[in-house]
Order: C-alpha cells, then sequence, then structure tokens
C-alpha cells in the first residue's frame, strides 16, 4: 500500500505542474490518472461496475434508467444520468419510432468533454445537425402548461413559430465582445485562484494522510518484526491495521478529491487561454468598421414573403408594427447569374404611402413614453433612378378582358417635385473618367435628346405659399426668383395639328425684355447687339401701345438708325382721336390739323394749289399769272376779289380697336 501511495504522489505531482501545458499533455496526464481512478474505486468498494468487453444489450419492452424506485419514480434529492462514449446513438425505430426530450431547461452543445466529462474543447467539427422531412421549432407564451398544439409544416419544411421574438443573427462585435471576453476573463481569473486554493487544500491534506499512513504502517512493522512481537502486541497490531485500513479509505478519497480538482484547474487554464487569444484577435478601429468580418446571412427560396401579422393573419396597424430594413447599403434587385437584368425581372412596391427619403434625422427629441416630439431633418443624400422608360402617373387602372387597361387619370392626382435646384437634362456623357476613388474627374456631355411635356394647362411659377385653414395659397413672387430658358433654338407655339394658329401665347410683366444681344461670358449680363441678328413680329393684326382705350402705353419710343414704315394701303398717324394726322393711301400724303406748321427751308417739286389765302413776306415768282385780279400799293390791275372758300378738312380713314380679350 506505501508503494501505491508514492506512485500516486508522483502522478498527481506531475498531473499537478501540467495543468498549464497543452491539451495533449493534459489528456496524456489523464490517461496516467485514470489507473490511479480505478484503484480508488476499487479501494473504496463503492457502486457497481458491470462491464464487457464485447457487448452489453439491456433489453425489456420497457426500460428505465435512472435513479428510480421499483415503480420508476425518481427517488427525491435528484439525480443524475450520463452517457458517455466517442459515438452515442439513441435511436427509435420503425414507422411509428419516436424520440422525445424532456425536461425543463433542454441544451445542445457541440463540443469536446474529454474522457472525464470535465472538458469543453470546441474544435473544427462542431455542429448541431437536425435532417428530417418536417422540422418544427415553436417558442410559447405560456406559464404552467403548454396549450397551443405545434402546427404541422404540411408535406415537408421548417416551420419557426414564437408569440414573443425570433432573432437570427448573423453578427461579429468588437467593442461589446472585448467587453465579454475581459469580464469572462477576470470571472475564470478568479475561479482558477479558487481551484488552485483547493488543489493546495487537498495536497496537503493528500501529504499529511500519506505521512499519517507511513507513520502507521511503520508502527505496525515494529510491533510485528517477528513472531515473538506479534504474540505480545496482537492487540496494537490489529488495532493499526484497523487505523491503515480506515485511513486508507480516507487517503483513497482525498486521492480521487484531489485529482478531479487537478482535472477542473487543468480546464480552466485551458479555457482561460482560449479567452486571451480570442480576445487578443479581436479586430477593432478602422479594422473591424471598414474590413469585411465575413459574417452574412442568406435566405433563398422560390417565393419569400414577409408579412406584418398577428397570429390570425391580420396585417397590424398599431405603431410598432412593420418591418425595417437598416443597412449601410440595400440593393433590391432581379438578375441573372451572369449580373444581368432578367428580361421578366420586376420589383414592385405597393401601398397607399409610399416615402423614399435621403434625409437623416438629427437633434431628436422623446417623450417620456418614447415618442418623437422633436427633430430635425435634413435632406442630404442623392437619390437616382436609372432606366430606359421612367413613367411617374397618377393614373387609375381596371381590368377588362383579361387585360390591364388604363381607366382614367386619377381625380385630384398631383406629381410634385420640390427641391433648391431641379435640373431636368437630356445630356449624353463621353470620355469620361474617374479617380481612384470614383470620382468623376474629366468627362464630355453633349444635349442630345428631348423633353417632353403633355399637359392641359402648364404652369411654370416661383411663388412663397402660406398653408392656412390646411389650404395652400398665394403669398408673393419669390424675392429676386428667375425663370430662365436657353437654347440655341427656342419655339413657343400654340399650333393645332393641322398647323393652324389657334391658340394663344402672352408674356406678361412689369418690364418685358425682348432683345437679340451678345452677354458677358460669366455674369450673362448684356453685351452688345447680336452680329446679324434680326427680330420678326408679325400678324393679321397687330396691336402697339394699347391694350383698350382705357388701357393704353403712356410712351412708345421707337428708335433705330433706320426706321421704314411700309403699307399696302394706307399708312396713318393720328393725334387726339385725328384732330391732327398724316396720311398716306393711294399714293398721296395728306396732313391735316387745326394748323400745320413746316419749319425750314421748303422744296415743293410739282405743282401746287393753295386754295384759301396766301400770306408771305416776300415772294420770289420767276412767272406770275393772275386770273382775277392784282393789287398792290403801287401796282393795280382789274378788280379785287375776295379768296375762295379753302381747301377742306382732312378726314381719318383708320380707328383704334381694342385688343382682342386673352
Amino acid at each position: 500500500m506505501d508503494y501505491i501511495f508514492e506512485e500516486w504522489e508522483k502522478k498527481l505531482s506531475t498531473f499537478e505542474s501540467s495543468v498549464e501545458k497543452d491539451l495533449a499533455e493534459i489528456r496524456k496526464c489523464k490517461a496516467e490518472m485514470q489507473q490511479i481512478k480505478l484503484d480508488v474505486v476499487a479501494e473504496l468498494q463503492k457502486g457497481r461496475y458491470v462491464r464487457d468487453t464485447q457487448r452489453l444489450v439491456l433489453s425489456a419492452p420497457e426500460i428505465i434508467i435512472g435513479n428510480v424506485d421499483r415503480n420508476g419514480t425518481l427517488f427525491a434529492g435528484g439525480s443524475k444520468v450520463i452517457v458517455r462514449g466517442t459515438q452515442v446513438g439513441v435511436e427509435g425505430a420503425g414507422e411509428g419510432g419516436r424520440l422525445e426530450l424532456r425536461a425543463p431547461s433542454i441544451r445542445e452543445i457541440a463540443e469536446d468533454p474529454g474522457t472525464d466529462g470535465r472538458e469543453h474543447v470546441v474544435g473544427s467539427l462542431s455542429e448541431v445537425v437536425s435532417q428530417a422531412r418536417n422540422i418544427i421549432i415553436q417558442s410559447d407564451d405560456a406559464e404552467g402548461a403548454f396549450s397551443a398544439p405545434t402546427a404541422p409544416t404540411g408535406g415537408s419544411g421548417v416551420r419557426i413559430h414564437a408569440d414573443k421574438t425570433i432573432d437570427v443573427h448573423a453578427a461579429m462585435t468588437a467593442e461589446s465582445r472585448e467587453g465579454r471576453l475581459t469580464d469572462l476573463i477576470s470571472e475564470t481569473e478568479k475561479q482558477k485562484g479558487y481551484l488552485k486554493e483547493q488543489a493546495s487544500a487537498h495536497k496537503k491534506s493528500f501529504t499529511d494522510l500519506k505521512k499519517e499512513m507511513e507513520e502507521l504502517i511503520e508502527k505496525r512493522d515494529t510491533l510485528a518484526k517477528d513472531y515473538e512481537n506479534v504474540r505480545t502486541n496482537y492487540r496494537e497490531i490489529r488495532k493499526a491495521s484497523e487505523e491503515i485500513e480506515a485511513l486508507s479509505m480516507s487517503i483513497t478519497e482525498e486521492t480521487y478529491a484531489y485529482a478531479e480538482i487537478l482535472s477542473m484547474l487543468a480546464e480552466t487554464n485551458r479555457r482561460l487561454k482560449c479567452f486571451k487569444d480570442e480576445k487578443s484577435k479581436i479586430k477593432k478601429g478602422d479594422d473591424f468598421k471598414k474590413k469585411p468580418t465575413g459574417a452574412s446571412v442568406n435566405i433563398t427560396g422560390e417565393n419569400i414573403s414577409l408579412t406584418s401579422a398577428d397570429g390570425e393573419n391580420n396585417l397590424r396597424d398599431n405603431e410598432e408594427s412593420g418591418i425595417t430594413i437598416a443597412a449601410n447599403t440595400v440593393s433590391v434587385a432581379s438578375l441573372d447569374k451572369e449580373g444581368a437584368l432578367n428580361k421578366e425581372g420586376k420589383v414592385s412596391v405597393v401601398a397607399m404611402n409610399i416615402e423614399m427619403a435621403t434625409a437623416g434625422g438629427a437633434d431628436l427629441k422623446f417623450d417620456e413614453e418614447g415618442i418623437l416630439e422633436k427633430a430635425t431633418y435634413t435632406a442630404e443624400g442623392e437619390f437616382k433612378l436609372t432606366s430606359k422608360n421612367i413613367t411617374i402617373e397618377g393614373v387609375d387602372y381596371e381590368v377588362a378582358d383579361k387585360k390591364l387597361k388604363e381607366k382614367q387619370l386619377t381625380a385630384d392626382s398631383k406629381i410634385k417635385l420640390r427641391a433648391k435646384t431641379i435640373e431636368v437634362s437630356t445630356e449624353g456623357s463621353a470620355n469620361v473618367e474617374v479617380d481612384d476613388k470614383g470620382k468623376m474627374t474629366k468627362a464630355n456631355y453633349t444635349s442630345e435628346g428631348d423633353i417632353i411635356v403633355h399637359s392641359k394647362t402648364f404652369t411654370v411659377e416661383s411663388t412663397d405659399t402660406d398653408i392656412e385653414n390646411g389650404e395652400a395659397k398665394e403669398k408673393a413672387l419669390t424675392a429676386d426668383s428667375k425663370v430662365a430658358i436657353r437654347a440655341e433654338k427656342m419655339d413657343l407655339s400654340a399650333t393645332d395639328t393641322e398647323g393652324k394658329a389657334t391658340g394663344s401665347v402672352s408674356i406678361n410683366a412689369k418690364a418685358v425684355s425682348v432683345k437679340s444681344m451678345d452677354v458677358e461670358k460669366e455674369k450673362r449680363t448684356d453685351d452688345k447687339l447680336a452680329e446679324g441678328s434680326t427680330m420678326t413680329i408679325v400678324a393679321e393684326k397687330m396691336y402697339v401701345g394699347a391694350k383698350s382705350k382705357d388701357v393704353k402705353s403712356k410712351k412708345v419710343q421707337v428708335v433705330s438708325e433706320e426706321i421704314g414704315a411700309f403699307a399696302d394701303k394706307t399708312l396713318e398717324i393720328q393725334q387726339d382721336e385725328g384732330k391732327a394726322l398724316v396720311q398716306l393711301e393711294g399714293g398721296n400724303l395728306s396732313a391735316g390739323g387745326s394748323k400745320t406748321q413746316v419749319y425750314g427751308e421748303t422744296t415743293i417739286n410739282a405743282k401746287t394749289e393753295v386754295k384759301d389765302e396766301l400770306k408771305a413776306p416776300k415772294a420770289t415768282i420767276d412767272n406770275v399769272e393772275v386770273k382775277s385780279a392784282f393789287k398792290s400799293p403801287n401796282i393795280q390791275d382789274g378788280m379785287g376779289v375776295s379768296a375762295g372758300g379753302g381747301g377742306g378738312s382732312l378726314s381719318a380713314k383708320l380707328k383704334t380697336e381694342d385688343a382682342p380679350k386673352d
């Protein structure tokens, strides 16, 4: 027995010195400890060991294994059943075969427990596999008893149900993982310290018991060193033997406990090293935030449906209900394996209200109930639609003759585009160059397409608006607002499909300027008249200077190096409704008024007739012919007669007309 204890002490000491070595060395020590445990169990003579080197079969119509009585009822005080092996199979054979596990808590952990069940080694093969035609996972919010049956999948499939919450995570953590490992390392360090104290205590107890055993054996051997001493010291020898036997039980129990503590300490050291290695490999900062972690969730199915509904399949409409997708990048695509668009691909979003925004919230403030009561939303991103054909419409549809057809424009429908700057372009790009970051550094853009707007009423305006009593009311033209149209050629036309001008074009402003001028390159201000420029204003009737008798210009100014006024029939200039006028008609020029005055030298190159008195301070006449009388202070011939009755008055041919109403 003394030799056995010496051998035990050596192996225990070797095991103690190896508890911080690698797993292979620890398992080697455990294998050496296996014989000690067998000797200890044999010495303690506790329990019952049944073993066969080939096969052991338990056979009965019903088998109950556990700490139970003859009725199969579990004894009070708890119990433990362990099935340990390198391959463990539980089979329920036959068409009606069934395997049922019931317990308040059931855990499946894919880790290697080791030969003694003390280890928690996670290897590369760690896996939990469930394979069946039907797999049902159901979480019921029940207390006392489950009331809801497990609903079948209906054929084959996987059904996951929860009354409350289902969480599916595929995400690596950094800061939280580091914090969790830090706490776990701290707790494991404490556990290690406690186990080392326990190991030291068991070692001391084992050493003390071994020393006491050595003293008892030495005492017994001294008392029984020869036959005479045996006869004389029989009682003392017997007592010493009984003490040795009792002490043997204690030392074997202590040996077993010491070995168990060393196994626990070895596993604690191994786990502590794993935790520290895992912590040292955690990616932090930009390595974690900007580099892939490899975490992913893949959902694949011929038909995938996400529904925010209750257990009775009612769509939920409370504020907390809904489907939320949050990611730095969200992509919805219908592409083939080559990345090309599917010919029949379609993405459909249908709802009473659809909102798509690139506005981020800031300065969020919530009340005590968690309701948002204040926030600032700033549109700061980009929204891009790319397609061969883009249609935005407010149209009602109907199905007729099994075909979807347009019915009519939706009543009160409205499409609104609102932004600080709105740009509509039909520019084609060419010679595009980008830098390493994808930023465009060079390109050529050429306007080459068409913009067509069809509408009964088309309005472009820049106005400020107020909302009063839920209705929008115009407040004023926006200060410094401007509408600019710029192109090489512009055409404003109100013609019908036959080419006839049937409509009208109206320009109304406090200041209207129509010009043909070059502009300053940067500021776009007037520079000079465009060389070779022309302006044509023509209509069947033209009205300049007046809209009606009451609405007319106070001043019309025409200035040019040359001005030509041409009329095929009549050209007339009137003042004050014909009181004074100049008239050109039938090749004749007529001028009339209450008085007609001509200043400067005047030459009349044709026959002239004066039908009333003619008065001049001096007249130089080459030849004078008098038909009735000629009178002078110095000369008199014939009888004087009175002047004629004059030439009458000039009547206006044209009258002002009111311009047509818009």
